[in-house]
């Protein structure tokens, strides 16, 4: 990444959470629903207009109601992990007379398919971010982001703006289909040449998204090693959609199928890196895995830039305990309220 008016310019790492989405600049003149955070993730879910799938909608709120009582209160997180341990507690102690379809798995369901027609009406299918386009532009084909987000709105910012640094057939740290009618989402994806002809540069910025993808269809756990298939429809058309992500539960399989080689090669960025940027994500105590993942066991290199983009004064402070043994003298540590404050110091003169 370069920044000019420090002198900075070295391998980075850009750790993006939901926050990154939420702040990005078409947001600021949204008037319904906004990308979910974990906790108003059932708040933005109620505001879904009309033209989408309203009775998976009245389902999912009937089920939780039914479930939790009217007066819920559950994050994301919160309200998969609870039915993940129901479901479990239904499939090993089933009892005479019980009902033979475990409902918690289709209650499951039901919320991805929810999640997916948010983000979509939330996010929109063509997302235009000046913050997310000048982040990309100070990128070199040297960095990595880690994406712990599900949607689309980094991969299409790359598609756009990354010219002649981001390769989806590598970008993603798993190979893709390139041929016939699987490979017609990598050439999607894929920054475009004049007359709109994809461009495979050598060399690209990394996209290792620790959580998956709506972008992405699903990758069996048995296939070794893994391929993805991209998807250039991550809408409802008819039926359900099928994708590939980590969803917010406990249990997240992240020691399995096509997480192994993006967790593996995010674990290397980290320890490489110069310089780390954080953006929207808040390391809550609950996510273990990306707390393993950004301590390095032995002999760390020492950052010489962290950025935390919150205006939560506690995260920014767990960012910095996490991260304390690459922290030193040298170390500059610079935090932002939001994207719009970063970006304005990404470019002080605009």
């Amino acid at each position: 990444m370069r920044i000019d008016h420090i002198g900075f310019d070295d391998r980075s790492v850009v750790l993006l959470g939901a926050g990154a989405t939420r702040g990005a600049k078409f947001v600021e003149r949204a008037t319904g629903a906004l990308p979910p955070l974990d906790h108003d993730f059932f708040t933005q879910a109620q505001r879904l207009s009309a033209a989408k799938p309203q009775l998976l909608l009245e389902t999912l709120i009937r089920d939780v109601v039914n479930t939790f009582g009217n007066n819920f209160s559950l994050t994301m997180e919160g309200y998969l992990t609870r039915l993940e341990q129901l479901s479990h507690v239904v499939a090993d102690y089933r009892f005479r007379g019980w009902q033979p379809v475990n409902r918690f798995q289709r209650m499951r369901e039901d919320f991805l398919q929810v999640l997916a027609a948010l983000l979509d009406e939330s996010i929109g299918r063509e997302p235009d971010c000046i913050y997310h386009q000048r982040l990309v532009k100070q990128l070199s084909g040297d960095d990595v982001i880690l994406s712990l987000n599900y949607d689309w709105l980094i991969d299409h910012t790359l598609m756009k703006f990354a010219a002649r640094k981001w390769n989806p057939r590598t970008g993603y740290c798993v190979p893709t289909y390139t041929q016939g009618k699987r490979g017609i989402g990598t050439r999607y994806w894929a920054w475009k040449k004049k007359r709109n002809r994809p461009f495979f540069s050598r060399q690209t910025i990394l996209l290792l998204k620790l959580h998956g993808s709506m972008n992405w269809f699903p990758v069996p756990k048995d296939r070794i090693p893994p391929r993805l298939e991209l998807r250039t429809r991550w809408w409802h058309q008819n039926g359900r959609l099928k994708f590939e992500i980590a969803p917010p539960e406990w249990n997240k399989p992240t020691r399995s199928g096509v997480y192994v080689p993006v967790w593996r090669r995010a674990r290397k960025a980290l320890k490489d890196t110069k310089a780390l940027i954080f953006i929207g994500y808040s390391l809550p105590e609950t996510d273990l895995p990306v707390q393993a993942l950004l301590t390095v066991e032995k002999d760390p290199n020492p950052l010489e830039l962290l950025i935390v983009v919150n205006p939560d004064q506690r995260a920014r402070h767990r960012i910095r305990t996490v991260l304390q043994r690459r922290l030193n003298d040298k170390t500059r540590v610079l935090s932002f309220e939001g994207l719009k404050d970063f970006h304005g110091f990404m470019e002080p003169n605009l």
